[in-house]
């Protein structure tokens, strides 16, 4: 033992780079609605866009068809035939992924400003500050 050092024993420091759980929570949640959000979305988003007449590929429209192999099978017949009954499903499901990756953009803006206003500083009490050096114009 060192002449300032002590014998007390601190407290360990808790670990970096731990989530709190609350925001695990939060994003266990986003997992579940955005996707339930965005199909919603693409449902009112597709009726609009039929009616419109937005250049969508007619086979977006159509119901989906199965290979017969597929629908043989005990387990799937009763799920194929029900998704062969909805009609623009595939319609719906590729703008369903479009507005998700849209919304999980702007929460991804949202919460890096958020961040950014109100996280930990850039530099901490021990960082020296950035450097201020104007380089010199280049010259031959």
């Amino acid at each position: 033992m060192g002449k300032y050092s002590t014998y007390a024993r601190r407290p360990p420091r808790p670990p970096r780079g731990v989530v709190h759980p609350v925001m695990r929570g939060i994003g266990c949640i986003m997992i579940v609605v955005i996707p339930i959000l965005a199909y919603g979305l693409s449902v009112l988003v597709v009726e609009y866009a039929v009616r419109s007449g937005w250049p969508i590929p007619p086979e977006w429209l159509a119901p989906p068809n199965f290979p017969p192999l597929l629908l043989r099978l005990q387990g799937f017949s009763n799920l194929l035939s029900f998704f062969q009954t909805q009609p623009r499903l595939i319609a719906h499901l590729v703008f369903t992924v479009a507005i998700s990756v849209v919304i999980g953009g702007l929460m991804a803006v949202i919460f890096g400003y958020i961040y950014q206003i109100f996280g930990p500083p850039r530099y901490g009490p021990t960082d020296a500050p950035p450097p201020k050096v104007k380089p010199k114009p280049y010259k031959r």
